[in-house]
């Protein structure tokens, strides 16, 4: 569906699925339910990430999107609408069960993975375009609450 889109096509079809003023919870839920498959982010605290920033996983019975548990707010949020795009376009190129569970241990998968040494796919520029349009249109549907408050704090 979302090939045949385009992410700004994506976005508008998940929007319409969200309530009015939507937060980062609502959209992770919306994604879990437009691919098919709950999905839920964990924030992972592990002593190096390596050049990743977050890590998206496909389980047979979930998705999770694995984020550094220090990430400050905004940087977390376009992480997390980033990898959500990846599961909406449909990449596959997540980590098996293993290199999950040795990344969460500390095994720095993160850093292996860019070798292709974890059992990673590689992706394409087209799918990480898709990834960040994605993230970006996203980014601006949850921001746009932030402005009332905004207004009235600052005039």
């Amino acid at each position: 569906m979302a090939e045949q889109l385009g992410a700004s096509g994506a976005v508008r079809a998940l929007v319409a699925t969200l309530p009015r003023a939507p937060q980062l919870s609502d959209v992770v839920t919306g994604v879990g339910r437009m691919v098919g498959k709950p999905t839920r982010v964990v924030d992972v605290d592990g002593p190096s990430w390596g050049p990743l920033t977050a890590l998206v996983s496909q389980f047979e019975h979930e998705n999770l999107v694995l984020v550094p548990a220090d990430a400050p707010p905004l940087y977390r949020m376009h992480c997390v609408l980033h990898e959500l795009g990846h599961l909406v376009h449909g990449d596959v190129g997540t980590p098996t069960a293993s290199s999950v569970a040795e990344f969460a241990a500390g095994g720095h998968v993160c850093r292996r993975a860019l070798d292709a040494d974890s059992g990673l796919v590689s992706i394409s520029d087209d799918d990480e375009h898709f990834a960040e349009r994605f993230a970006y249109e996203l980014a601006t549907v949850l921001l746009a609450g932030a402005t009332g408050a905004d207004e009235r704090a600052y005039g």
